[in-house]
């Protein structure tokens, strides 16, 4: 569908210049380049999606082996995303974080971008492999790699707000919905271990190389064309994420979640009268 829409915007541009005498096969070339923007970004996204299925489905009719360590996480993840899964991950770990990522790489037109709602759907994190290295560093006690592979269901919801700046826009205001998610890397796990409550002291997150990363973003409504298909926006939502995993996520830069300080915050809350806003909760640490 979302093909049709843009064949049919090229038609009606084409039409359009027609009638104000612009025939010349420089228009038509200008056409046919768009489409071709459009049908690369497609068939890419097209294919990682049905690659993704195809791992799911194999995975999960896979014989147990040596090589078979996965199924029972997957199984599990399955069972308890829906439960408390997702909200942690949404709710605790990523909202919280954002608005951080959001300040230091939105693009230089937008005065300020804010993230209004996040539900990452009922689809789990799917895991293709992992793997336990013997040697850790920087103090980890157990150290993980694992093969992550993270499609979103059609009912995933995230809305953006985003206020341009006053020499372009305005300082007028608008919503972006992200409707889909794709994200596929190799992700290492490290954990530190407590000899007391709450026996995990923190747990540190990198990709090991820039992960395929890809999003369904619609303007206004949940509805309509997908923006980050469209030429020249495609590019550069590509390239602004790929600054932004290497200088933040893709080892050696981590994210570091302080359970101690964390939990300890929560239980704090419990004891208050007044409950602690999530944004103020110590959840993550950057290293650079």
């Amino acid at each position: 569908m979302s093909l049709l829409i843009h064949v049919g915007i090229a038609l009606i541009s084409l039409w359009v210049a027609s009638k104000f005498d612009f025939n010349s096969p420089f228009t038509y070339a200008i056409a046919f380049l768009y489409l071709y923007q459009i049908d690369w970004h497609y068939t890419r996204k097209t294919r990682m999606r049905i690659r993704h299925e195809e791992m799911k489905y194999a995975n999960q009719k896979k014989l147990l082996s040596d090589s078979e360590t996965v199924r029972w996480l997957n199984h599990s993840m399955e069972k308890i995303w829906p439960i408390c899964l997702e909200k942690l991950a949404s709710q605790e770990i990523l909202m919280p974080i954002i608005p951080w990522f959001l300040e230091k790489y939105k693009p230089w037109t937008a005065k300020k971008a804010t993230l209004q709602q996040l539900y990452l759907g009922r689809n789990p994190p799917v895991f293709t492999e992992m793997r336990a290295l013997s040697q850790s560093s920087d103090g980890d006690h157990l150290v993980l790699d694992l093969g992550l592979s993270f499609l979103s269901a059609e009912d995933m919801s995230a809305v953006l707000s985003v206020q341009m700046r006053k020499r372009l826009g305005f300082g007028m205001r608008t919503n972006l919905h992200i409707t889909g998610m794709h994200v596929e890397g190799k992700v290492r796990v490290g954990v530190r271990f407590l000899r007391e409550k709450p026996f995990v002291k923190r747990i540190r997150l990198c990709f090991e190389e820039v992960p395929y990363f890809q999003m369904t973003v619609k303007p206004i409504f949940s509805h309509g064309v997908d923006v980050a298909e469209l030429p020249g926006i495609a590019g550069w939502l590509d390239k602004i994420l790929t600054y932004a995993f290497e200088q933040s996520l893709v080892e050696p830069n981590m994210l570091v979640i302080d359970v101690e300080q964390l939990l300890g915050a929560a239980e704090s809350s419990e004891l208050d009268s007044k409950s602690l806003e999530i944004s103020d909760l110590p959840v993550i640490g950057a290293r650079f």
